[in-house]
């Protein structure tokens, strides 16, 4: 059976090498993929805004 897809958009930017070497690398120790380790620092970027 299939997953269910989940609600979302595409989102398509240029980082720098570095950074990005650093968010795969990331990505790598924590056994997710580049998506997944976005999304979370993103939305504890965000939780951390949104406490201020």
């Amino acid at each position: 059976m299939a997953r269910a897809k989940k609600d979302g958009q595409h989102l398509n930017c240029y980082l720098d090498r570095e950074l990005c070497e650093r968010l795969k690398t990331y990505a790598d120790d924590k056994g997710q993929t580049i998506t997944r380790a976005l999304e979370r620092i993103l939305k504890q970027y965000f939780e951390e805004i949104d406490k201020k």
